[in-house]
């Protein structure tokens, strides 16, 4: 896009070039609306090939329905990333010129962009398919199926057609639970532990509840928040620059592990120790008896499980 600057001068505002055509005015190439797991990924990936990008989320954090530690070092990483992020900012207009389409936002600020991404959440289309004559009646947030996959007599669903999360493993997971049905296998989804992994640098992984959630449904909780740089060796030794923290919530009643949280290299990789842990409801004294390899991240598990207070 070919901007033009002779009435402009160009200035520093924030994290990424602009040119200041006024004293709210942004132009950049990549406007992203939504910080949720795609225009956190997509923000970053596009930041990196060197186009500039603002990120623009309508609520006051990104990924907002994970735990707010998480939220806040994911800022810091796109922000170094050049990325123009913009939370508690609702866009109220789009329209367009000849630079192309002008974001309004709330705040009185204005986005100029050559592309403008909707990252903002995705909806079934599970509607006019012709589903009512099967007797299967789609609600707003997708076809409703039963612990066993099933939608209605003799037909099942699966995947972001049910609305129970929108993953390719929850997908993946529910074609075994319909396939081991249809064949008369006793089997009957569990969503317990389903891992949520946001594959940005770093990554961010999450497993589990969140400490409101936990709250919600009245359990005595113990937590714990490490960095992992400080309480083991393998960030040293994987990276240049070392970071990384790792959260745990546990059940003092129960002795259990019911959620964790990851922003660190491979943490979609790792946080499968905790998934099990949640699934199998693992006694904590058994995870804290488990040798973890040296060095690993899976270390840092045991750093954190001694920091639970469990009295």
């Amino acid at each position: 896009m070919k901007l033009e600057q002779s009435a402009a001068h160009r200035t520093e505002v924030g994290p990424v070039q602009t040119i200041a055509v006024g004293p709210v005015e942004t132009i950049v190439l990549s406007a992203i609306l939504g910080g949720g797991p795609v225009g956190v990924e997509l923000g970053q990936l596009y930041a990196r090939l060197g186009i500039q990008v603002a990120l623009i989320q309508s609520a006051d954090r990104l990924v907002d329905r994970e735990e707010p530690g998480l939220s806040s070092r994911i800022l810091d990483a796109l922000r170094d990333d050049r990325i123009d992020v913009r939370v508690g900012s609702a866009v109220e207009r789009v329209h367009g010129d000849r630079h192309g389409p002008i974001l309004n936002i709330a705040d009185g600020a204005q986005i100029t962009a050559e592309r403008i991404i909707v990252a903002t959440g995705r909806t079934p289309r599970v509607h006019d398919l012709g589903l009512e004559t099967l007797g299967i009646e789609p609600g707003p947030r997708g076809i409703t199926v039963d612990e066993r996959c099933r939608a209605g007599d003799r037909v099942w669903a699966i995947g972001d057609a049910t609305g129970v999360m929108p993953f390719t493993h929850v997908g993946m997971y529910q074609a075994r639970i319909a396939a081991a049905d249809i064949t008369g296998q006793d089997a009957r989804a569990d969503y317990t532990a389903i891992p949520r992994v946001v594959f940005s640098d770093p990554e961010i992984a999450a497993v589990g509840l969140t400490s409101t959630q936990a709250a919600e449904h009245g359990i005595d909780l113990a937590s714990a928040e490490i960095e992992l740089p400080e309480a083991i060796a393998r960030p040293w030794t994987y990276e240049r620059e070392p970071r990384g923290t790792l959260g745990l919530l546990a059940d003092r009643g129960r002795d259990v592990l019911v959620g964790a949280w990851a922003i660190a290299p491979m943490a979609g990789e790792w946080i499968h120790y905790a998934a099990l842990a949640i699934k199998a409801q693992i006694p904590i004294s058994v995870l804290t008896d488990t040798v973890a390899q040296f060095p690993t991240y899976t270390e840092g598990y045991l750093k954190g499980l001694d920091q639970l207070d469990l009295n």
